[in-house]
């Protein structure tokens, strides 16, 4: 391909106005960092061991929720052969959440949309047989569809459906329950959920789902931890990658005049965080408003016109940073650590002193005697 060869068909240039902007809208760059966090969470579903909740975090805007398809979508075609021969296999699905009303959280919507991805047929007639059995014929109840029978529905489901993963969108959501108590109990049923139905439960949020996990030693040791991160500009490899994100934006947008991104990197890397979400939204609604304006090309006043205001941008970077500083080891915490187990050297050289100064009861000290 040449250097100046379009990165789509150019035909669709003389497209109507709504076709191109569903193009632009539906492709999906495959850049550095999307490809290294999706190889890495596919290998982690398909063998990690030691583990059943994968947390997928990030910064608002580095596009998990596209990670979220595409891991889906790469599961799904993994296991195709197998699908193949066994038409009950349903190696993964997949939910979004809603945020809670008023804080409380409805285990039963979540059952129930897990089923539906599954395609589990009569979902809110579901009963609990050996419930119903032991009651006498007076008192048997209408118990179907109660959130305990769903639940077992899903986690016979799962087994029986060869399932290795449940993904969640919008994670975080599980966890707006209140107190520190509350957030734990949901943390351990979920664990509880993966152990029953032996699927990995992948959860897809902000920064804020790190912090729950702390709260539980237990519960921090049985789940693994996968950061998708921004470009960073002072990393030298990320501001080159970053630069090749750009230029691969300013090939496929289809307009008439190729626009000119990348002479602009540190004006779009600010007003981007780094982010590849944010940057596509945001080269989005300035590809949309030149088309409007009937523009042969994307310039600078369409970017400027269409950016996020600085104060959104300005919080949304102190978040970013926030998590990523508690995501990173650092020199304190491992010294901490060390401190705690006894293995740093300030540590030892006490300990040492300490056992040197011990000695045997009656036993004198080594010393020059005074010759009278």
């Amino acid at each position: 391909m040449s250097e100046n060869k379009r990165a789509f068909n150019e035909d669709l240039l003389t497209k109507a106005f709504e076709e191109r902007v569903e193009y632009f809208e539906d492709r999906t760059l495959l850049h550095d960092k999307l490809i290294e966090t999706l190889n890495y969470l596919e290998r982690a579903i398909m063998w990690g061991a030691g583990y059943n909740i994968i947390l997928v975090v990030g910064p608002s805007g580095v596009g998990k929720s596209k990670l979220y398809n595409m891991i889906y979508k790469s599961i799904l075609e993994k296991m195709k052969d197998e699908m193949e021969v066994d038409k009950s296999l349903i190696p993964i699905v997949r939910t979004e959440l809603p945020n809670p009303d008023l804080g409380k959280f409805n285990w039963k919507d979540f059952y129930s949309r897990i089923l539906t991805s599954i395609n589990e047929p009569l979902i809110n007639k579901k009963y609990n047989v050996d419930h119903l059995i032991n009651q006498s014929d007076k008192r048997k109840t209408n118990t179907s569809g109660t959130g305990q029978e769903l639940r077992r529905s899903i986690e016979k489901a799962v087994y029986h459906r060869g399932t290795k993963a449940i993904l969640i969108d919008e994670a975080q959501h599980f966890f707006n329950v209140g107190s520190g108590k509350a957030v734990t109990s949901q943390f351990n049923s979920l664990k509880s959920l993966a152990n029953m139905s032996g699927a990995k439960i992948v959860m897809f949020g902000t920064y804020d789902l790190t912090s729950v996990i702390n709260l539980d030693g237990q519960l921090s040791r049985r789940v693994k931890e996968l950061h998708f991160p921004r470009y960073l500009y002072q990393e030298k490899k990320d501001f080159i990658d970053f630069q090749s994100l750009l230029y691969s934006f300013q090939k496929v947008v289809p307009i008439e005049e190729e626009p000119d991104f990348v002479s602009k990197t540190e004006y779009m890397y600010d007003h981007s965080l780094g982010c590849a979400g944010i940057l596509k939204d945001w080269i989005q609604r300035s590809y949309l408003d030149a088309l409007t304006n009937n523009e042969k090309t994307i310039n600078f006043s369409h970017l400027d016109n269409n950016k996020l205001k600085t104060d959104k941008l300005i919080r949304l970077s102190n978040e970013a940073i926030s998590g990523e500083r508690h995501l990173n080891n650092n020199e304190s915490d491992l010294e901490r650590l060390k401190s705690l187990l006894g293995t740093n050297s300030k540590v030892k050289k006490e300990n040492n002193e300490g056992r040197r100064k011990n000695t045997q009861p009656g036993k004198r000290k080594p010393s020059r005697d005074v010759v009278n």
